[in-house]
């Protein structure tokens, strides 16, 4: 063999390997690519439809451009629900309110809009009779009465609101009677409403966030937890006195019992309580109570079994962040294995 014919033989088996590698490796790349193609998730897009819907009633909450108070910075919740079991979702927004106040009846109320099965909704709150103003912040729904029809509360800063269903397309206030307006003295946010003790009657737990009171309120830099960076800020939740939370037994008459002390939920104490979900997080078929808290620990109420809970956050890994830090909680949501 010459050196010249295994030089053509050499170059011709590299040339070959070459075609074949990039051959190859374009072939994965494009079976990869088609794979990947294939398996991922189509991107999602929304589109604002708030407006052709109907939902145009603006949200008050504090001042518009500047928030002086930390009463003007939580904002409010909503809630969709069947309201008239037409089968149809519906929605309620809570609203609030500004410091100075509005003029005798240009308060601004929370609105129950109802579904037209077209994609639009139709503002039915006078209708509904949900009339009530002030500070509005969180919503839970419920049958508590079980009469089939799902019944509203809602937190205020002050005295919280139960609206009873009445099954006709209106609602009435009996909070007051109910037992579970509160003293009027809270700042009432999240809330939830749960069978804690299984007799059949859904009961009422409602978190309250700081121990606020408008006319003793500081302004902004008038102490060193009121600055950020050198800026005068709003004072909170840090440096402001804490709430306790409230649990209120469902007595099946109509009214409520408030079971706080009775049941331990105020041996936790020292949080600024926000957002309340309920779940079974230990699948003992007893429903338990997460708390998602601001600047503080979040709470785990665990069902005792015997209308008592202990709160076991820390111990469970519920408490804080990975780095053992408390987290800015505004809100929770268990999670649901059906729904992947």
């Amino acid at each position: 063999m010459t050196l010249h014919s295994f030089s053509l033989r050499s170059l011709f088996l590299l040339g070959l390997c070459a075609w074949l590698s990039l051959h190859i490796g374009k072939s994965a790349t494009q079976a990869a690519g088609a794979a990947q193609t294939k398996t991922a998730p189509p991107i999602a897009h929304f589109t604002d439809m708030a407006t052709k819907a109907g939902l145009t009633a603006p949200v008050v909450f504090g001042g518009e451009n500047t928030k002086k108070y930390i009463i003007e910075t939580t904002g409010t919740g909503v809630a969709i629900f069947d309201y008239d079991n037409d089968g149809w979702p519906d929605i309620f927004i809570v609203n609030g309110t500004k410091l100075e106040g509005f003029a005798p009846g240009k308060a601004p109320r929370s609105h129950l809009y109802h579904n037209n099965h077209d994609g639009t909704f139709t503002d039915v709150t006078e209708k509904a009779g949900l009339t009530h103003t002030g500070w509005g912040q969180g919503v839970c729904v419920g049958d508590y009465d079980n009469d089939g029809f799902e019944d509203l509360y809602v937190t205020y800063y002050g005295k919280n609101v139960l609206y009873r269903n009445n099954g006709n397309g209106a609602f009435t206030d009996v909070s007051e009677k109910a037992g579970v307006a509160g003293n009027g003295k809270n700042w009432g946010t999240g809330c939830a409403f749960v069978d804690y003790d299984r007799d059949g009657k859904l009961d009422l737990i409602v978190a309250n966030y700081v121990d606020y009171d408008s006319a003793t309120a500081l302004a902004p830099g008038e102490r060193p937890s009121c600055m950020w960076k050198g800026v005068p800020v709003m004072c909170g939740p840090r440096g402001l006195p804490w709430a306790k939370n409230i649990l209120y037994h469902n007595l099946g008459n109509g009214t409520f019992e408030d079971v706080t002390k009775k049941a331990n939920i105020d041996t936790t104490n020292g949080h600024y309580a926000f957002s309340v979900s309920t779940l079974d997080y230990d699948d003992d078929g007893w429903p338990d109570i997460f708390v998602a808290c601001d600047s503080t620990a979040s709470i785990l109420y665990h069902n005792n079994h015997d209308g008592t809970f202990t709160d076991v956050a820390v111990v469970s890994g519920a408490a804080f962040n990975d780095d053992g830090r408390e987290q800015a909680g505004m809100g929770s949501t268990p999670f649901r294995p059906d729904l992947g």
